[in-house]
């Protein structure tokens, strides 16, 4: 019996002490549907924010997600914010964050056009035509190719969905440039998504954080036993 009540007792301390070690962290999110929103329950959800739970959870972390605009969250993450996710760094932001040594998931980028419009095959024809795009989705990363200088030239900024999705309908343009939107956001049967292309999103917090070393390394201890995984 009293083998018994020691194996109880030596497992209440193992389960408390893994709870106790369970560090509480935050995470900024925007309104990124499928990857990143806010369900009508006033919860975080999206493909994004269920890879980006699991991963801060088997690094040992208890994540809470804030909803943030891009630029105050950014602004956030050298205060009182200790995470978000990002694609493709530019060398400006290297210098003012560190990224994770290996992608959390893959993002899909590309149009959404009505059926009746002639596809893209790559996205080097964009800048060919005038398009749309959300304010708050800058796709800085893309400017960096010399394929790409010219993009922001014919880019019309509309602050939501549904007014890329009202000035596609009306033919005032061909192309929504976008991250890869499912038939869940893609709700009018005349829509098309072109996937052209898929980027790696890393997990990133500031370097003036104070325990950006140490977040990071199990962050980077995690998603590499994840790579060393064989896949199924």
């Amino acid at each position: 019996m009293a083998t018994h009540h020691g194996w109880i007792y030596g497992l209440c301390l193992a389960s408390c002490s893994l709870f106790a070690a369970a560090e509480p962290v935050t995470y900024f999110y925007s309104h990124l549907p499928p990857f990143e929103f806010t369900a009508p329950n006033g919860a975080p959800a999206g493909v994004g924010i269920e890879k980006v739970r699991n991963v801060l959870t088997e690094a040992g972390f208890t994540p809470e997600f804030k909803f943030y605009s891009l630029q105050r969250g950014l602004n956030a993450l050298h205060t009182d914010i200790d995470f978000t996710a990002i694609v493709l760094p530019s060398a400006e932001e290297k210098q003012q964050f560190r990224t994770s040594q290996y992608p959390i998931y893959a993002v899909g980028l590309g149009v959404v056009r009505l059926n009746s419009t002639p596809p893209l095959s790559a996205l080097s024809q964009l800048p060919n035509h005038a398009y749309v795009a959300l304010s708050e989705t800058k796709f800085t990363y893309l400017n960096r190719r010399p394929s790409l200088t010219d993009l922001e030239k014919n880019r019309y900024e509309v602050n939501s969905y549904q007014d890329a999705f009202r000035l596609i309908l009306k033919g005032k343009y061909l192309y929504f440039l976008s991250y890869q939107l499912t038939s869940a956001e893609l709700t009018n049967p005349a829509f098309v998504f072109d996937l052209l292309e898929q980027q790696p999103v890393h997990l990133m917090l500031s370097h003036q954080h104070p325990d950006a070393d140490r977040l990071m390394q199990r962050i980077d201890t995690v998603l590499a036993e994840q790579q060393a995984k064989p896949a199924h």
